[in-house]
């Protein structure tokens, strides 16, 4: 008779190694899947996000399309927009980078871009009333009654 202790236990079969495999990739695609839609979506408790600054919910509360207009009039198309942002990158990785380190290159690059900022948000505001003034009476009153809930519900969601 065999001793049944000397017996090397069976070894596990290659495919139900892959579809292992497979299982612990699917639940781990899943398990990032929800963590980052409660991090996107508000899985910040109460009052751990910051408030939405006003012109932020004057904006948010246009129609879409009235949205898409004023940032494509304010900002330009999509590809001068990365194209800027490239260009801005390597300026700033440059003077990062330069040796001897010249921190006057980068409080000019900084506040250049401060300029950029405002200017930004003054042709913004201007383009945001001029939409506002071609609306109409009915149109207008609807619009502030979306930023009236909208003020609503983030003053609730944001009280202590």
């Amino acid at each position: 008779m065999t001793d049944m202790t000397d017996r090397k236990p069976p070894r596990m079969r290659p495919w139900l190694r892959v579809l292992l495999g497979i299982s612990l990739a699917l639940n781990l695609a899943v398990a990032g899947l929800a963590i980052g839609a409660a991090i996107r979506f508000g899985g910040a408790p109460e009052g751990a996000r910051p408030p939405l600054p006003l012109g932020a919910m004057l904006y948010r509360e246009l129609p879409r399309e009235d949205r898409r207009a004023l940032r494509d009039s304010s900002f330009g198309p999509r590809e001068e927009r990365a194209e800027r942002r490239r260009a801005d990158a390597a300026e700033l990785d440059a003077a990062l980078r330069a040796v001897p380190f010249d921190s006057a290159r980068v409080e000019a690059f900084l506040a250049g871009q401060a300029r950029r900022h405002s200017d930004l948000e003054q042709a913004m505001r201007a383009a945001w009333l001029r939409q506002v003034a071609g609306m109409s009476d009915a149109a207008r009153a609807a619009f502030a009654d979306r930023l009236s809930e909208a003020m609503v519900h983030h003053d609730r969601h944001h009280s202590r």
